[in-house]
């Protein structure tokens, strides 16, 4: 994996200052740019983004290393309504349980929509249910308002001022716009603490999840409207070939589940074309990312209702499924 680089230098005040460290949620609804603001601070691809909805699926770490403080950005799943399908509601519950992990929120809204209806539910759910539970103060970031003309962002943030928070922050996570300043607030709102993870080291994830990810990252931008979401990426094989040669060689092999044999002839494609799109763009980009060459083999299955199969999510990597999903926060009606 590549390395942060470290700061090159550390002003006095940060030298003498508490170490302060501690978990950040990132919410909010589906493509607001959460997974885009974390791939920007970290300066690294931790989160596949695509311009889909419910493109990120579980909980994302992300490791950001400042002078005198690491802060744990905890990216989550947009919260949408979820209907009946256990998958989407493991989703969904991923999302409040870990704003729950965090010292403070970061409740991300898309500029070019506003704040609406949604968000002022999800928001009123967030806070403590009980006496036992931790107040966690939330701080609105309003995202991409690189889109937006200063009158519509003047309207936008006059709109925020409702909302209780501890502060209203503008951001393009897109250019990077005003994320220092954003960062900047985050220690006040963490306790001293230790070094959860090493410098060198910006997220939890192992690289077979990022395999997986890549893959299906790639199905999103390839199939596009074609796209079939009841779709997931089972990666079964991730290892140096052996007996190892000359030149190092990655095997890697993954099955395509859908739900449907028509949606297997959407992924494959005509004599295959589509599928070998797909596996062409992803093993560049896993080349690229392992600095080693990759032989990738990829298959599609149908899997009827695979997202009502609890063993297969939970192999997926989706730990909150249960049979008992049903829960009020799980049915926010969007606007």
């Amino acid at each position: 994996m590549i390395k942060q680089p470290k700061a090159s230098r550390v002003n006095e005040k940060a030298a003498t200052a508490p170490f302060k460290s501690g978990f950040v949620a990132i919410a909010g609804q589906p493509n607001t740019g959460k997974s885009t603001f974390l791939n920007m601070v970290l300066g690294q691809k931790v989160a596949i983004v695509t311009p889909k909805a419910q493109t990120t699926r579980t909980r994302i770490l992300g490791v950001c290393h400042r002078p005198n403080c690491q802060i744990i950005l905890l990216d989550t799943p947009g919260i949408h309504r979820p209907g009946a399908s256990l998958f989407n509601k493991a989703m969904v519950r991923t999302a409040y349980e870990t704003c729950r992990e965090g010292e403070l929120i970061l409740y991300f809204i898309d500029g070019t929509r506003g704040l609406n209806d949604a968000d002022r539910t999800i928001l009123e759910r967030l806070q403590p249910t009980n006496n036992q539970e931790k107040q966690r103060p939330v701080l609105l970031v309003l995202n991409k308002v690189d889109r937006l003309p200063e009158p519509l962002l003047f309207a936008r943030l006059q709109a925020l001022q409702e909302i209780p928070c501890v502060a209203v922050v503008p951001i393009s996570a897109l250019t990077g716009y005003n994320i220092e300043h954003l960062l900047s607030l985050l220690p006040d709102y963490l306790p001293e603490g230790p070094h959860y993870f090493p410098e060198e080291q910006w997220t939890d994830q192992p690289e077979q999840f990022f395999a997986a990810e890549v893959i299906r990252e790639k199905l999103f931008l390839h199939l596009q409207k074609e796209l079939p979401y009841s779709l997931a990426v089972h990666l079964h094989k991730f290892q140096p070939r052996i007996p190892a040669g000359e030149k190092e060689i990655w095997d890697v092999e993954a099955t395509i589940l859908v739900e449907r044999e028509s949606q297997k002839a959407i992924v494959i494609g005509q004599k295959g074309s589509m599928l070998k799109q797909v596996g062409s763009a992803a093993r560049k980009e896993l080349e690229q990312l392992f600095s080693v060459p990759i032989f990738l083999k990829l298959w599609v299955r149908v899997r009827k209702e695979w997202g009502e199969d609890i063993s297969l999510l939970r192999n997926l990597g989706y730990p909150t499924v249960n049979q008992d999903a049903d829960s009020p926060e799980e049915d926010v009606a969007l606007g």
